[in-house]
């Protein structure tokens, strides 16, 4: 017999906010270096600590897919309908594939080695310009698509809390 989840737990509830800082950070600086003139400075040290954080994030969000697939999810608030069931675990299911495709997109469009906040070095894993090219693209699309998608994210929770459906406090 499986057990009725009502509300995540302390573990979920955690790896959340931690993905959300660090992909909301990464997806706002990133943005903001891509469409706005900064000093060279500041954009080499926005970009490096963008990759430190986010390397570092990629065991945890890992942790996380695992940690929801033998979790499983709570159930659905009962006044939402069944479209919106399946849209919610549509959505829910793209972030995780488009946050994965930014990560791993990340990693193989480096063209040099990676400093992780000086701790250790992950040497360059693609050579071939054309490969690391791909990736390249690869990245700025997913992450142009993973805004779009957290903007949704963001739209479904405010539409349904101003509808009285407390879905937020359960990731609270």
């Amino acid at each position: 017999m499986s057990k009725v989840i009502i509300q995540f737990d302390t573990t979920a509830k955690y790896l959340h906010w931690v993905s959300a800082l660090v992909i909301l950070w990464a997806s706002i600086s990133g943005l903001y270096i891509a469409y706005f003139e900064l000093e060279s400075n500041i954009k080499s040290r926005i970009l490096s600590f963008n990759v430190s954080i986010t390397t570092l994030f990629i065991p945890l969000f890992c942790w996380r897919i695992y940690y929801r697939i033998k979790q499983g999810i709570p159930q659905a608030h009962p006044a939402m309908s069944a479209l919106e069931v399946k849209l919610a675990h549509a959505g829910h299911t793209l972030l995780y594939v488009l946050v994965s495709l930014v990560l791993v997109s990340g990693v193989l469009m480096m063209d040099h080695d990676v400093n992780v906040f000086q701790l250790f070095i992950i040497p360059q894993l693609l050579q071939q310009p054309s490969n690391i090219h791909f990736f390249e693209t690869l990245h700025l699309y997913t992450c142009r698509l993973l805004v779009a998608l957290i903007v949704c994210h963001l739209g479904a929770l405010i539409k349904h809390e101003m509808m009285g459906r407390r879905i937020l406090k359960r990731m609270i």
